[in-house]
């Protein structure tokens, strides 16, 4: 399988159809748009500072919807995501070149487009422990694709601790320990995080910067 990450350039025009005509485009188009600003020579990669710092109140105010910055935290690349759907709790980010990110009330429970994906997960309980703030002996289940485009199954039973405002999940299987955090807004929304996607791609850190 062809393993895809993040693009180092942020190449708005790929993810719309045309970059000159305006009269056609939907709102979404047009806010992604105003990201060329980001954009960078195609050798040189930004941080999520970097792309945080570029992300102005101007430009973010052009912008519908939400935004969030992501990392792959094994190649070092981050992107801008924007949020193109809405399903009750769950939200889907894109890049500009079309890598997806499903959050359930800010919890992953998605990728597409990256290659060995994680194509679902089910974190009712881990959504429960985050909102308690403790919790142990807790489920939560991936299906992933392997390298040979095959969905796989894997259970985990986590536990987890608060320290201020970020709460840390530990997750077990046999043969793997996952370590996810997060940090909780007094509200109780996850503002920033480190979680993982599958045992191909590592760890994903995701910031909220527009709800």
């Amino acid at each position: 399988m062809i393993r895809r990450y993040f693009a180092p350039a942020l190449a708005v025009c790929l993810f719309l159809s045309a970059c000159g005509d305006t009269q056609n485009r939907t709102p979404l188009q047009l806010g992604v748009s105003q990201l060329r600003n980001i954009g960078q020579p195609a050798h040189q990669t930004l941080t999520a500072a970097q792309i945080r710092s570029r992300l102005t109140p101007e430009l973010l105010a052009t912008l519908p919807h939400g935004v969030i910055i992501a990392t792959l935290e094994e190649r070092q690349v981050s992107s801008v995501l924007l949020e193109v759907g809405r399903n009750r709790d769950t939200v889907t980010y894109l890049t500009p070149d079309g890598i997806s990110l499903a959050l359930r009330e800010g919890m992953l429970v998605g990728t597409r487009g990256l290659g060995f994906d994680l194509m679902n997960a089910d974190v009712e309980g881990p959504l429960g422990a985050l909102a308690a703030g403790a919790g142990s002996g807790v489920v939560r289940l991936h299906r992933y694709l392997d390298g040979e485009n095959a969905t796989v199954l894997r259970s985990f039973v986590c536990d987890y601790a608060r320290s201020g405002v970020s709460i840390s999940e530990t997750c077990y299987t046999p043969g793997l320990t996952i370590n996810n955090s997060y940090e909780i807004t007094r509200d109780g929304r996850i503002a920033a995080s480190r979680q993982w996607i599958g045992p191909d791609l590592g760890y994903v850190e995701i910031q909220q910067v527009r709800g």
